[in-house]
């Protein structure tokens, strides 16, 4: 029997486009008993999507199996193949804008669930500012240390007021704050013996592996902020002192913030699309090929793709996604 990771393995390698080959993935993907072994179907065709050279067939595979079963299917799923299908239009927009028969499943999908595509493209251009994220916080530490000594004065606040607009902006990408922290600790063995782990959905059952005081601390973080399920492995690897001062951080209302800030329905798909931005930016697993064109590293460009003209629709929609763009 095959195990959830050796799934993952097989459809991120596939080599042949085959009626046996598809059959074996909708089978598994619609096997309502066993969804983690569907989920990380899904998030290996979509790897070899995205990482490969473009296959029609495969992409089909995808749309089918939302249209074929997704009444039936659990939420993360329906997530994956959404934010797995967005991705991969992202990063072949040219090619698939080119496939009527494509197009018009792509039209399907999109038509049933409009606000969760939607949703899932505003997640997908939000994770792309990480860089200028990570960019700012460098750039405004690098002027206020020398100032450590002189918190509240003149010089401090101006190089505060500096920043003003920019921290602002800031604060509705606060959610992505989490890769910020959590980056470091993925050089892990879990996370470098193979390439499946990035992508194994998150269990209660993980935290039975811990001890009673440690278990408590984890499920108290977990708890009352909101990360994505690799986020949650990664945790598992910080030491409990570590976990600690984490916890004395975290603001017990923080998740009521964060849905202030960006919006509650903002925290639908995020998760996965952040599994997916630390695989591309941490992982070494990633194809060589992909270090200079992974679909985030397109996502500035969005508007030129087919996946931003069937989506973004609206001047209420526009609005949002530019903002999110800037």
């Amino acid at each position: 029997m095959q195990s959830a990771c050796d799934i993952f393995d097989l459809f991120r390698d596939l080599d042949s486009v085959s009626i046996e080959s598809r059959a074996d993935f909708l089978a598994i993907v619609q096997d309502v008993d066993n969804e983690e072994d569907g989920a990380m179907a899904v998030s290996g065709l979509t790897l070899s999507l995205l990482e490969k050279e473009w296959n029609s067939s495969y992409f089909q595979w995808l749309l089918d199996a939302y249209l074929k079963y997704a009444q039936s299917l659990s939420d993360m799923l329906v997530e994956r193949l959404i934010v797995g299908i967005i991705l991969v239009m992202v990063r072949h927009s040219v090619a698939i804008r080119d496939n009527q028969e494509l197009l018009e499943s792509v039209q399907d999908v999109f038509t049933d669930v409009p606000e969760l595509a939607f949703t899932a493209i505003c997640n997908i251009a939000r994770t792309s500012q990480i860089k200028k994220l990570e960019a700012f916080n460098h750039q405004m530490t690098k002027e206020l240390m020398p100032l450590m000594d002189k918190v509240g004065s003149d010089e401090f606040f101006d190089v505060i007021r500096k920043y003003q607009e920019d921290l602002n902006h800031i604060a509705k990408l606060q959610l992505d704050q989490n890769f910020l922290i959590f980056k470091t600790t993925y050089n892990v063995p879990f996370f470098t013996s193979r390439a499946a782990n990035w992508f194994l959905p998150w269990s209660e059952k993980q935290l039975q592996n811990v001890v009673e005081e440690d278990r408590e601390q984890l499920q108290d973080i977990l708890d009352i902020w909101p990360m994505c399920d690799s986020d949650k492995y990664a945790l598992l690897s910080v030491s409990p002192m570590l976990r600690n001062s984490l916890r004395e951080q975290l603001q017990v209302d923080m998740l009521h913030q964060v849905g202030e800030n960006i919006g509650m329905s903002l925290l639908i798909t995020n998760g996965y699309v952040q599994q997916m931005y630390r695989y591309f930016r941490l992982s070494s697993f990633r194809l060589a090929a992909m270090d200079k064109c992974s679909p985030f590293d397109v996502v500035p460009h969005l508007r030129d793709t087919l996946v931003y003209r069937l989506l973004v629709v609206g001047d209420r929609a526009h609005n949002t996604i530019n903002e999110l763009l800037s």
